[in-house]
């Protein structure tokens, strides 16, 4: 049966409260681990839901999963996070170093560090979104980031400029990043990864 104006209207307003239901869960887990250690669990739980919305299991019962995902991959996703960030702290030391730093040398390096800091950036999109599909160690997770980023350059770069765009949006319009930022983004960066957007609303059931 054809879709109606009205119902697409209706698909649209559910997806937007259900983003923003996801992305409440992510602060309020967030917190529950003292920021330090709740925000790359709940990150991957962000990233875990998403990713069963577009590969058609929108009718999953969010609370119930994101908690039971937050638990599951606490330690490990804390470790990949954790490193992640450490090596991006490290990369923008240096690039740091090689923008103030008075020496033709040094500064020389400037663009092969900014070059690389961007290289980590996009590293990074695919990360989540991979370890949340399967049950890979970190190092398996990581190396299959790189070869997707490696395989896969102009869809990063659509990727990237998106992803960059709708950041854009969410910073200039106050009070959306707190609303609906992180899911948004974790739908926006899933979607790049090639996965379909929301099953039409007879395929759901209510939690």
């Amino acid at each position: 049966m054809e879709t109606t104006g009205m119902e697409r209207i209706y698909y649209l307003a559910d997806s937007i409260l259900r983003l923003v239901y996801v992305n409440v869960l992510f602060i309020l887990f967030t917190l529950l681990g003292l920021v330090v250690f709740g925000f790359f669990p709940a990150l991957t739980a962000t990233f875990y839901i998403v990713r069963k919305w577009l590969t058609g299991n929108s009718d999953i019962p969010i609370t119930k999963n994101f908690w039971w995902f937050y638990k599951k991959e606490l330690i490990r996703s804390n470790g990949m996070g954790w490193l992640l960030t450490l090596a991006g702290f490290l990369l923008y030391i240096n690039l740091t170093i090689a923008e103030v730093i008075n020496h033709p040398i040094i500064q020389l390096s400037y663009y092969p560090i900014l070059s690389v800091m961007i290289f980590f950036l996009c590293f990074c999109l695919y990360v989540f979104p991979i370890y949340v599909q399967g049950h890979m160690s970190i190092l398996r997770t990581m190396r299959t980031a790189f070869t997707s980023l490696l395989y896969s350059p102009l869809k990063t770069i659509i990727m990237a400029a998106a992803v960059l765009i709708t950041f854009i949006i969410l910073n200039y319009i106050p009070g959306l990043i707190p609303i609906c930022g992180i899911s948004t983004l974790a739908l926006i960066i899933t979607m790049g990864q090639g996965d379909r957007l929301f099953v039409p609303r007879e395929r759901r059931i209510k939690e």
